[in-house]
This record gives C-alpha cells, structure tokens and sequence, in this order.
C-alpha cells in the first residue's frame, strides 16, 4: 500500500494552491464582477459590402468576401475557425476569437452584405472565459482548476482531522457549511 506522509501532503497541498491562485483569482474576480453586472464593453463597427454574386451560405465563399471586407477597412482576421449559422431562416458568417468577432449577413438587396466588426474590452474577454466561450485550452484550464481546488480542499481537511485540537472545529465548519448549502438550496 502507499504510504504518503503528512509532509508530501502539505508539499502538494502548497504547490497546487501556488499555482492555481492566478486562475482562481481571475474565476473569483470575474464572477464577483458578473454578478455585479459589470461586463466589459464591446466596440462595434459595421460596414456594407459590394458583393460581385448574390448572398448564399457558401462558407468559403462568404469567408473571402469577410476577409476582403476586413483587410479592405484595416480590421484584424479573428484567428479562430468561421463557420454558417442560420437564424430565422436566414444564414449568416460567424467568426470569432477571444478579442474579436465577426458577422457578416445578408440584407435586403442581394448584393450587399453587412459586415459587423466587434472587439472586445479586456474585461469582456475575461467574461468570456469565466462562461466556457473561450475554446478548448481554457476548457481544460478550468477543469484543472476544478480539480486542484477539490484536492486542495480534501487536502486540507485531511490535514485538519490529522491535528486533534482541529478535528472538532473541521466538523464544526464543516457541519456548518452543509447546513447552508443545504437551507440556500430548499429555500
């Protein structure tokens, strides 16, 4: 059986929270400021292209008239994937990073196309990340969290119940804690 000792435990314990402490801090911040209602602010731009066929949902097609567009007015290309999205019945261009999104959709007139440009503030990004919109590394990132502050947790109270003039105050807290949760939740 291993054996891990009351030391190796703390070593983990204090490295994990080292590490963890800039990521957690951002969730903590970001969802403190969420809840506040404080989001960030998204600048927008539109602008109407010439198309040279009529609007269809061609996704090479429409990716080159966005980048055209883009590189034409001086925008940035966001550096994710774009992608066709239909919303009430009507297709539009979808492309998107953590810094910049860009649509590009159809009008009234057949060969004109609206191009909507939005970037993003620091902080709408940070939103971004704090609600999983972010991609996959970020994804991940957060689930690493998730774990690290669930060991961190066991941890810390397996240390606790370790100490016997702590034992009592854990389960106290504990307890305590459990009544909370539990009256937030059935009320």
């Amino acid at each position: 059986m291993l054996k891990i000792s009351r030391y190796q435990i703390i070593q983990v314990h204090m490295l994990l929270a080292a590490f963890l402490l800039p990521l957690a801090l951002m969730y903590f911040i970001s969802g403190a400021l969420y809840t506040l209602d404080i989001k960030g602010h998204i600048k927008k731009q539109k602008v109407m292209l010439q198309l040279e066929q009529p609007f269809s949902p061609n996704l090479d097609v429409l990716t080159q008239v966005a980048k055209r567009g883009l590189i034409h007015k001086g925008f940035p290309l966001p550096s994710g994937e774009p992608m066709l999205k239909k919303k009430k019945g009507v297709y539009e261009l979808r492309w998107s990073d953590l810094k910049y999104a860009v649509k590009l959709q159809s009008t009234r007139d057949p060969m004109v196309a609206k191009l909507t440009l939005k970037k993003r503030s620091f902080l709408t990004q940070i939103m971004r990340i704090h609600r999983a919109e972010a991609g996959s590394i970020f994804k991940f990132f957060t689930l690493l969290l998730v774990s690290g502050l669930l060991i961190i947790f066991i941890s810390g109270i397996y240390m606790a119940l370790k100490i016997p003039k702590f034992r009592k105050p854990t389960f106290l807290a504990m307890g305590l804690g459990l009544i909370t949760f539990a009256a937030l939740i059935f009320t």
